[in-house]
């Protein structure tokens, strides 16, 4: 993970862990990488270019705002790394409890999902035949695709049970000007946009519901502590031939054979292992007191 502070690139725990496996030798002399493979040495320290890669590998968008410079900023992030990482190893900070569970969480991490890219690996390819009935099973998709004009609305409900009202009320009504004057009504917040989405952007448990949606008639979801209401205006056809369908059905495919593959092999693991629960309750209350000593010191931080 990678966030931004000030303008500058901040990494995040299972990346640094994915960077050190990548393979950053601090130790330098006869076991050191190579003077090839060396980007900088940083006091007794070295970065590696594959470390320089895999940042760039973990981070394509960023590494494409970079552009030609992509390698040389990648650097200058390790650098800076590098340099409060001996600081902090200088400070004794490596042995506190809080940092050696947070490396230890980010290395197992990193080393989950390589093992679970492995099993992905394994996933095979679509044949014609898939694609052709993933076509076929999806008509809302393709030959019946379309490209819809709704209005969307973000109710902002006073509970979960009105939310949950909502839900159910706000789709029986006629049109929009009668959505409108229900919100009202009921003297709910309200924000609205005309917007315009393809079939494939909208969420797969709404499309079929969509498709066959009267002009006029809404629907309504629940998300987060909003509620989000789709009202279709219009509705233009826009059929998609197999030709053109065929690379996204694929990629699809794809990523579904992925994901069965690392489920297929976790329940594998998960039937072969012996796991035994404990202590959840304390770790879950240990949690929730962090996480509120967190949140008021940065409340009190915010306040002047």
């Amino acid at each position: 993970m990678v966030r931004w502070s000030k303008g500058r690139m901040v990494l995040g725990a299972s990346l640094v862990a994915m960077l050190t496996l990548a393979g950053c030798n601090r130790g330098g002399g006869a076991g050191g990488a190579v003077d090839s493979q060396i980007a900088a040495q940083v006091n007794q320290g070295e970065i590696s270019v594959h470390q320089v890669q895999a940042l760039l590998r973990a981070q394509p968008g960023v590494a494409a705002q970079w552009g030609e410079k992509a390698a040389d900023r990648a650097l200058d992030v390790l650098i800076e790394q590098e340099l409060a990482a001996q600081a902090a190893a200088k400070a004794g900070l490596d042995k506190q409890p809080q940092v050696i569970q947070s490396l230890a969480l980010a290395q197992r991490e990193v080393l989950a999902r390589a093992f679970q890219d492995q099993l992905a690996e394994k996933a095979r390819l679509p044949d014609t035949a898939a694609i052709n009935n993933y076509y076929d099973e999806h008509p809302e998709l393709f030959a019946q695709r379309k490209v819809y004009q709704l209005e969307e609305t973000v109710v902002r409900p006073g509970s979960a049970s009105e939310a949950d009202a909502l839900v159910r009320e706000l789709p029986a009504l006629a049109n929009l000007e009668a959505l409108n004057l229900h919100l009202t009504a009921k003297g709910l917040r309200k924000a609205s946009q005309r917007v315009t989405v393809a079939a494939e952007n909208v969420p797969m448990d709404w499309l079929p519901k969509l498709a066959q949606l009267p002009v006029g008639r809404s629907l309504a979801s629940t998300r987060g502590d909003a509620v989000v209401v789709w009202t279709l205006i219009a509705a233009e056809e826009a059929q998609m031939l197999l030709a053109q369908a065929k690379p996204a059905i694929q990629a699809a495919l794809v990523r579904q054979a992925r994901q069965q593959a690392i489920q297929e092999g976790m329940k594998k693991l998960r039937d072969e292992a012996k796991i035994e629960r404990k202590a959840t309750s304390a770790a879950a209350a240990s949690a929730g007191t962090a996480a509120s000593g967190a949140s008021e010191a940065a409340s009190s931080a915010s306040q002047p």
